[in-house]
């Protein structure tokens, strides 16, 4: 599997890390080589209504971000989406991972991410992709393992950031899917729609009608103002597992991430898009 953007010591050793605990994944039912999931290790964004609060930028300074169009060429029309050559590939993006390396453009996005008695939102983001990234895999695909803050003009068939709620109101639970605001293939609310479905199947978690603005305008789908951002015909999702602070919801998140992960993947091959192995995309 290709491996994107090793840049730091720091992520060659928590890399070699999670591949030696991979071998005690037996317990779970399953036996996971990280190894098999590329990684990309850059940061983090937040979309969640929680614990940390981001750090306040100066109204000159948003102003000056909001109206640069980092974009250089034309927006392309639904009709002119392509797959992108090659394998069917899937970018699962890790919410708020590596956070600390967020770029200059996304330096207010530092420190945010939601955390339940010790235990970071990214942990439980990273644990879920690397479950699903593992089943992936066996099904043939190519599979990217994202932090936060994407590669500039990443294209995949299929992106897909996973977060998890929070809230002050321990009794809020449930999951919510979204797709961009603005989405330039046309595509991402059918994927939407079959996640919303499958998701709630593998995991009985009962699914919240509403989305949040953060969630529709994720900064990682906002080609024109950010950098690090997807391109704009790379189809994409984000998905909030379910509430890390709520009792029951955490018991489905932390305790069986395969679940989670099943619940991802069910959309995926059900997507005309993104086949299994041995399937063109449609």
């Amino acid at each position: 599997m290709k491996t994107i953007g090793l840049a730091t010591a720091g992520a060659l050793g928590l890399f070699a890390l999670m591949r030696m605990a991979s071998a005690g994944d037996a317990a779970m039912g399953d036996k996971v080589e990280l190894s098999t999931a590329a990684v990309v290790p850059l940061a983090l964004a937040q979309d969640t209504p929680v614990v940390q609060q981001a750090r306040q930028v100066p109204p000159q300074q948003r102003r000056r971000w909001r109206y640069r169009n980092r974009y250089p060429g034309p927006i392309p029309t639904p009709e002119e989406w392509r797959p992108p050559e090659g394998p069917v590939r899937i970018g699962l993006q890790v919410g708020h991972w590596r956070a600390d390396e967020a770029p200059r453009e996304l330096s207010r996005l530092r420190g945010n991410g939601a955390n339940w008695n010790g235990t970071a939102e990214w942990e439980v983001n990273l644990e879920i992709a690397r479950h699903t990234g593992a089943m992936l895999e066996e099904l043939g695909y190519s599979v990217d393992i994202l932090p936060a803050v994407v590669p500039p003009g990443y294209r995949a068939h299929l992106f897909l950031a996973i977060h998890a709620d929070a809230s002050n109101d321990p009794g809020a639970r449930g999951y919510r899917v979204a797709a961009p605001s603005r989405d330039a293939t046309g595509r991402a609310s059918g994927f939407v729609d079959l996640l919303r479905r499958t998701y709630g199947a593998a995991t009985g978690l009962r699914r919240l009608p509403d989305t949040t603005r953060r969630m529709r305008n994720y900064y990682a789908f906002n080609f024109r103002r950010y950098e690090h951002a997807l391109h704009p015909m790379t189809i994409a999702a984000i998905i909030e597992t379910g509430f890390l602070t709520n009792a029951g919801d955490r018991e489905l998140i932390i305790g069986h991430p395969e679940s989670v992960a099943r619940g991802i993947v069910d959309a995926i091959t059900e997507f005309p898009i993104t086949p299994p192995r041995g399937g063109a995309p449609r």
